[in-house]
């Protein structure tokens, strides 16, 4: 879960936060925790945002944690392709005639 670079507003993304994780499917169940124990997949009706926010601020808010995502994503695309790459095995040259 993204908080801001000092960590001070963890706060305010908690309500978010518990809904992404009630709402994520289970790796094993294929389920979100809540339809596994309620049988219903929460709403957003749940989600507690202050009235008093200007949605603008929201926005900016969501463009950021969107920009650290996306820069994180490069970052493990190009960590996990360094490693596949590496464990590569070399393909043999195979030519007509050859025994295999």
């Amino acid at each position: 879960m993204y908080v801001s670079y000092h960590q001070d507003d963890w706060h305010t993304w908690l309500p978010l936060a518990e809904f992404a994780y009630n709402n994520a499917e289970h790796q094993s169940t294929k389920k979100s925790h809540v339809f596994t124990i309620y049988g219903r997949n929460p709403s957003f009706d749940s989600i507690q945002i202050s009235k008093d926010t200007p949605s603008g601020e929201v926005s900016k808010k969501l463009q950021s944690v969107h920009k650290v995502v996306k820069e994180e994503l490069e970052s493990a695309i190009k960590h996990f392709e360094k490693y596949a790459d590496i464990n590569k095995a070399i393909q043999p040259d195979f030519q007509p005639g050859n025994k295999v």
